[in-house]
């Protein structure tokens, strides 16, 4: 991943400072996002994937913190930026889609005007320039009667309509990052398709990095150039899609692929993962995957294995893993 550097999160610690203890959310996560590239972050509900995206573009609610670690988009450090500031990078510099538009969007507000409002926002636009660049953005991501949906409430858009519309949001600015935290969650099938394949077209055409948030293997094997796995708010393995699909080392990795239903195993019934994720704030010693791991040795409770890599740019956190592949 030797593109130019979009996003560069380097050893990010986010905490949530509660009446029972510190809970450690996001726990040294290390992150590059290429120009271009689609990143994937995959794991259980619980694991730190959504948190790690709010922790990005700083929308952490109360007692959630930054801790530690360091968050450079394009080489601007946002850590450092003032909130005033950092709302100026969200929607110019880092466009967002969450899982579920009718949460996000503005229930008593014409769609249209809230991604016209976005442009106003951060460009130097009249209001009847940015009509006509949202109508063409409509256009753009398959919004049918463009002029007829800009004046529609949200409750009266179908979810992928409404997705499509996170996405012109998103997209309206050309920022240099786009976060998609499960972004076809709430669709079916043939629409999460449409809304993939469009996610690609406009990375082809505006070059932006994107980062998408899934529990959805089959939507990370088939967006992603990368993959990020995480588990108890660590990374524990990383490597390129190709790869991770045809090696997962790390026991927790391999769990998750072997939950996923293939006509090919011959099996009526699925594999699951045994236990759940661990209470953050009592994890437990070492290795948090321990208790859950069928590969659980005497040295697995000694410490927090260390990400070791294992064959050339995929790294795992496990001890019981053999040396580097050739």
């Amino acid at each position: 991943m030797d593109n130019a550097i979009v996003l560069n999160v380097e050893h990010l610690c986010t905490s949530f400072f509660t009446q029972n203890g510190e809970v450690k959310a996001v726990n040294d996560v290390s992150i590059s996002v290429p120009r271009g590239k689609i990143i994937g972050i995959v794991g259980e509900s619980g694991c730190g994937k959504s948190m790690t995206a709010r922790s990005i573009v700083r929308l952490l609610r109360y007692p959630g913190k930054i801790v530690s670690g360091s968050i450079k988009l394009a080489g601007k450090e946002l850590t450092e930026l003032s909130e005033h500031e950092m709302s100026t990078v969200r929607g110019e510099e880092i466009g967002m889609i969450f899982q579920e538009p009718m949460t996000s969007l503005n229930p008593v507000m014409r769609v249209g005007l809230q991604v016209r409002e976005a442009l106003l926002l951060h460009r130097k636009v009249t209001p009847q320039e940015a009509k006509t660049e949202v109508l063409r953005i409509f256009r753009k991501v398959g919004i049918s009667e463009p002029e007829r949906r800009y004046n529609c409430y949200p409750h009266e858009l179908s979810g992928g309509l409404r997705q499509r519309v996170m996405i012109a949001m998103a997209m309206i600015c050309r920022p240099k990052l786009v976060i998609a935290d499960e972004p076809t969650t709430a669709l079916d099938v043939t629409v999460e398709a449409q809304i993939l394949q469009l996610m690609r077209a406009l990375r082809d055409e505006t070059g932006s990095g994107i980062v998408i948030i899934s529990h959805n293997l089959g939507v990370i094997a088939q967006m992603c150039d990368y993959v990020y796995v995480m588990y108890a708010g660590r990374v524990v393995e990383q490597a390129e899609t190709f790869e991770l699909f045809a090696h997962p080392s790390h026991p927790y990795t391999a769990g998750l692929m072997s939950a996923v239903a293939s006509l090919e195993r011959g099996s009526d019934e699925l594999e699951t993962i045994p236990g759940v994720v661990p209470n953050l704030l009592h994890l437990p010693a070492g290795c948090s995957f321990s208790p859950r791991c069928a590969k659980c040795g005497a040295r697995c409770g000694d410490a927090v294995p260390e990400l070791r890599e294992v064959s050339p740019g995929h790294l795992v956190r496990c001890i019981n893993i053999p040396e580097v592949r050739p």
